[in-house]
């Protein structure tokens, strides 16, 4: 049986390169442990299906669906390590952006949120109600620190990190919360990004991580997480899933 995989969350068109480079390299050593893997990765623009299909070999998945709609039925892998201002091992933060001049402010050297009242004032630009990087962390951080919470008619819903980008600068927002791996990539590929400034950070959570189908067992987890630790820097979090879920917020 051909098993599914799919890389979905930095897929930007620009790294469809890059993205179907890194799956050779594990689909290879996932071979190498005995799984049919793919000879190509599955994209959709539901992911969810894929998330959800009890022939997925591999996944990448957001922390908070993880934690929510594929609680119990999908299985933790690892957590792969980016390079990129705001990552440590196996942990990110979301950079908060606004339509500003100036060299913005680097991630603070502690795992807590770096955010001033004037960076989150305004309209906020998230993807989606159930993204932890884009509006669940930022709210989440503003109302640890006694900053409010943004509501529903604060928010623009644009659906991707990129739509919240061009939002905050073109005016249409004020500000928006952006995963720094998904901010590194946009400085590099998307114009609107160069208007922008960081204006602070999110507190430090587990990143983006790998699953596997529920109905993997023990010995069959075990060879995936070895082919995806010769395959690339990853981790094996103790805790993959450290947040603290909001009520949902639907647009």
């Amino acid at each position: 049986m051909i098993l599914v995989a799919t890389l979905p969350m930095y897929d930007w068109p620009e790294r469809r390169a890059e993205t179907d480079a890194r799956w050779l390299a594990l689909r290879d050593a996932l071979r190498a442990e005995g799984f049919q893997a793919p000879g190509d990765l599955s994209r959709a623009d539901d992911p969810m299906a894929l998330w959800l299909s009890p022939d997925l070999l591999i996944g990448e998945t957001c922390t908070y669906p993880l934690v929510t709609m594929l609680e119990g039925k999908v299985r933790y892998v690892a957590t792969p390590v980016h390079h990129a201002p705001g990552c440590t091992r196996g942990r990110y933060r979301s950079a908060v952006v606004r339509r500003e001049t100036g060299n913005g402010v680097s991630p603070p050297a502690t795992p807590d949120a770096l955010i001033a009242p004037e960076a989150v004032a305004g309209r906020f630009a998230a993807n989606m109600p159930e993204s932890l990087s884009g509006f669940v962390a930022l709210a989440g951080d503003m109302a640890a620190s006694h900053l409010g919470e943004p509501g529903d008619g604060d928010v623009l819903w644009t659906g991707s990190h990129r739509a919240s980008i061009r939002a905050v600068a073109s005016g249409e927002a004020d500000f928006a919360a952006i995963d720094c791996v998904s901010w590194a990539i946009a400085l590099n590929h998307e114009p609107a990004a160069r208007d922008l400034v960081v204006a602070g950070w999110t507190a430090s959570r587990p990143g983006l991580p790998l699953i596997t189908s529920g109905d993997a067992d023990d010995e069959a987890l075990a060879r995936i997480r070895r082919a995806v630790l010769s395959a690339m820097d990853a981790a094996i979090l103790d805790d993959p899933f450290e947040i603290s879920p909001l009520p949902d917020r639907r647009p």
